[in-house]
């Protein structure tokens, strides 16, 4: 018997599970292997933003990510059931069985199908059989969960952004509508609600990572440019106020909430193309209102770095609705 091969294709069912189970149920964010592949499939996509590919980022995400799970898995399977003659062989016969055998036998035991007309041959195989059947079974179910999950992340992702967008769908109207004293006092007396719902999608970052792969060209639908915008407004309205007022405190709080979402990204600060010329261009809008724009240059590195790896950037931010 090769127990070589045996301990190599048990290596790679391990390390796929280990890869597995970081991503889906430590909420530590993605598994090493993980986290590279769907860097390479973010770029891949955002390379293609003008084509249909984009639209369905997250679920070529989602469905590749499991496909290789799926695949590395049966392929360390494989290669145990291979590593020896009598490792897989007919259940009437005992006739040893071919590849073809050999891989028909992985997949119904991955899969927890047991049709029965292959059979482990020996001790070992029949032992590796029960670890593997049952590993599959953990693998799909605690997929499917995990799916549903990510669905519901997402859905609440785009509730969200749906809300701030509906406050303006520009930053002028945005600002507009935080001059009205009324809007305002309804916005502040929310902001403890708008706090918890942006940590909430805060920890979407953490707990399900695949969420932040389903983009979008909507900008209604696209959380990080519309928090982009209230994220600017809130800081020039909020030197309206003393340090010390409840307004102050309570536009502050959602602000850090946005600063929190920020640093729960799956993106560096220092991984986007920061422009401080053009970005401060950009915000000499605020000087028609009265305004300085109080710079945080950390933050600005983290928005500028999710904003481009979502596929935007600080002049979608700061466009304005064409009026009717």
């Amino acid at each position: 018997m090769q127990t070589v091969q045996i301990i190599l294709g048990l290596t790679i069912i391990v390390l796929i599970f280990l890869d597995f189970f970081h991503t889906t149920l430590s909420g530590n964010g993605f598994g090493i292997f993980s986290r590279i592949l769907n860097q390479l499939l973010n770029r891949l996509i955002l390379q293609n933003r003008n084509r249909s590919i984009f639209l369905y980022s997250g679920t070529i995400h989602l469905l590749i990510t499991t496909c290789i799970w799926l695949l590395l898995l049966f392929l360390g399977a494989f290669i145990v059931f291979s590593a020896d003659d009598d490792m897989v062989i007919h259940g009437a016969t005992g006739l040893l069985g071919s590849n073809v055998d050999i891989f028909y036998f992985t997949s119904y035991v991955l899969s927890t199908l047991g049709i029965g007309d292959f059979v482990p041959g020996n001790d070992t195989s029949r032992v590796l059989t029960g670890i593997l059947s049952f590993s599959g079974f953990i693998l799909i179910t605690t997929g499917l969960t995990y799916l549903l999950s990510v669905i519901n992340a997402v859905l609440s992702k785009k509730e969200l952004s749906f809300f701030i967008s509906s406050i303006g769908e520009d930053v002028e109207e945005i600002y507009d509508y935080f001059t009205n004293q009324d809007a305002l006092s309804a916005f502040i007396s929310d902001a403890g609600e708008l706090r918890q719902q942006i940590l909430k999608n805060a920890s979407s970052y953490l707990a399900f990572p695949m969420v932040s792969y389903f983009l979008t060209k909507n900008e209604k639908a696209a959380l990080i440019l519309q928090l982009a915008r209230l994220y600017e407004v809130l800081m020039v309205i909020r030197q309206d106020w003393e340090t010390q007022s409840i307004q102050y405190n309570k536009l502050s709080s959602t602000i850090c909430a946005i600063e929190k979402y920020l640093e729960l990204g799956l993106e560096e600060p220092e991984a986007g193309d920061y422009h401080p010329d053009k970005l401060l261009t950009l915000r000499s809008y605020w000087k028609k209102y009265g305004y300085n724009y109080e710079e945080k240059k950390f933050t600005d590195k983290q928005f500028t770095s999710s904003l481009q790896y979502a596929g935007w950037d600080w002049k979608e931010v700061y466009k304005l609705k064409i009026k009717s």
